[in-house]
């Protein structure tokens, strides 16, 4: 599966792709390594994960391909699949947008490196 990644949007990611590193578009939803418990709500909030190449990603068993290389998906957000994915920027806020043909899924997508924290 793909997903569209403009420009804009590449240029915010560039500087996180790597070798070393691995991207994840992950559904904040509770569940996994990287989500923390509890504090989620009833809303749909994605973040994009930078983390080590070395990670265990079992609960990302999508992988789709982007402009950027592979973007790692969860499992438990495949409702979410669909053609015509795509991120890209909001030209007033310069938030990352996740958007299929159908809808804007979230229009606050933050970027989250672990290597960093």
């Amino acid at each position: 599966m793909k997903i569209e990644v403009s420009k804009e949007a590449q240029a915010k990611l560039e500087r996180y792709v790597s070798a070393d590193k691995k991207l994840l578009l992950d559904l904040d939803d509770g569940f996994g390594r990287f989500s923390d418990e509890g504090t989620c709500a009833l809303l749909t909030k994605f973040r994009i994960l930078v983390v080590d190449s070395s990670e265990d990603l079992s609960d990302y068993s999508v992988h789709l391909d982007s402009a950027v290389g592979t973007i790692y998906f969860k499992d438990s957000a495949k409702d979410f699949l669909d053609e015509g994915m795509s991120l890209r920027i909001n030209p007033k806020t310069q938030l990352i947008i996740f958007a299929n043909t159908k809808e804007t899924i979230d229009n606050s997508v933050n970027i989250i490196d672990y290597d960093a924290v």
